[in-house]
């Protein structure tokens, strides 16, 4: 009787330690997690890389764009962004998160010609990298987050894939 509540125990024990293991190597998963990284702080160290410019700086910034939906080639990207004025200022207006989505809304201010700023207000999309649990701005604007939906962007892309970012 003494040895088959040992052994009851003992089975108990080992499913209940199974079961633990089991369930931390679920959670331990990338998907699991929270991104090292917010989406704003993505977009506030990619213009900070394309602000400083150099081809080092700009490779880092290119790491920072998704591949999900279109891979814009590198020189082609830094092309791009190496014409962006040195002297824009990028502010953080706000940001929202649906699922493995995220808008970023930025203030762009630009010194104009003219005399004052130039100011445009943008939304940053980002997609949520699976394989590195991390966000990835969305620099070819394929797709958007509106209102909580997915939705391809064909109608507003540009030639250049340079939609839905601001310059």
């Amino acid at each position: 009787m003494k040895t088959t509540r040992k052994l009851t125990f003992l089975i108990i024990a080992i499913m209940f330690a199974v079961i633990s293991l089991l369930e931390s190597g679920c959670n331990s998963g990338s998907m699991t997690s929270k991104p090292k990284e917010s989406p704003e702080e993505v977009v506030k160290k990619f213009y900070a890389y394309v602000q400083e410019g150099g081809t080092t700086t700009l490779g880092e910034a290119y790491k920072l764009c998704s591949s999900k939906y279109y891979k814009l080639p590198e020189d082609r990207f830094k092309d791009i962004v190496s014409k962006y004025s040195k002297d824009m200022k990028v502010n953080i207006i706000g940001s929202k998160i649906a699922k493995d989505k995220a808008v970023v809304k930025i203030e762009c201010k630009v010194p104009s010609s003219f005399g004052g700023d130039f100011v445009q207000e943008s939304d940053v999309n980002l997609d949520l990298d699976e394989k590195t649990n991390s966000w990835k701005i969305d620099f070819t604007g394929e797709t958007h987050v509106d209102q909580g939906r997915e939705s391809s962007d064909s109608a507003g892309k540009q030639p250049s894939g340079e939609a839905h970012t601001a310059h």
